[in-house]
């Protein structure tokens, strides 16, 4: 399995829209956070570079890069980046949220994409990054554990009702 994580471009529309398919019944911001239905996909990417320069942010919002895995043409899944955290991202969501298609689940893909996005994460220079996960999402705290990942502490998250576990991860950099 070869994947490639990246921003999408221009002529990634198609792959995109096929992408969006694979999380029938999802919510959609487990694929997507920028587009809405109706909107196309130009006004998409739009939103994606500016989110990603910090330009015309949601008061909620931190600049961020949103990154598909691609295999063999096809999006399997993504990684957010966030480049800074705020209080809402300290205590959830941290600086990287990543989510594999459920039809992929179980394949490395995400272990794969996490792997790739710490080399973006460095590329912002940032040393050490926040990732969050449920504490009932053993899959995500092992990929989490396998990168170095130190168990912060575990807390309540009244908006979703459940334990979360918030892990710090050095990202390499020297």
């Amino acid at each position: 399995m070869t994947l490639t994580l990246r921003p999408l471009q221009t002529n990634d529309e198609k792959a995109f829209f096929e992408g969006l398919s694979l999380w029938k019944g999802e919510e959609l911001s487990w694929y997507t956070f920028s587009w809405k239905e109706g909107m196309s996909y130009a006004e998409m990417l739009k939103i994606l570079r500016d989110e990603e320069a910090g330009r015309n942010l949601a008061p909620d919002r931190v600049p961020h890069t949103m990154l598909y895995g691609f295999i063999d043409g096809k999006i399997v899944g993504r990684v957010s980046v966030r480049h800074t955290l705020n209080e809402y991202l300290r205590q959830r969501g941290g600086h990287m949220g990543y989510a594999v298609a459920p039809s992929c689940r179980g394949r490395g893909i995400a272990t794969e994409m996490v792997k790739q996005a710490l080399l973006h994460c460095r590329s912002l220079n940032l040393e050490e990054i926040l990732v969050t996960c449920a504490d009932t999402n053993t899959a995500s705290w092992k990929i989490i554990e396998r990168f170095g990942g130190r168990l912060e502490d575990r807390v309540w998250d009244s908006e979703d009702e459940e334990t979360i576990r918030r892990y710090w991860v050095r990202t390499g950099r020297p």
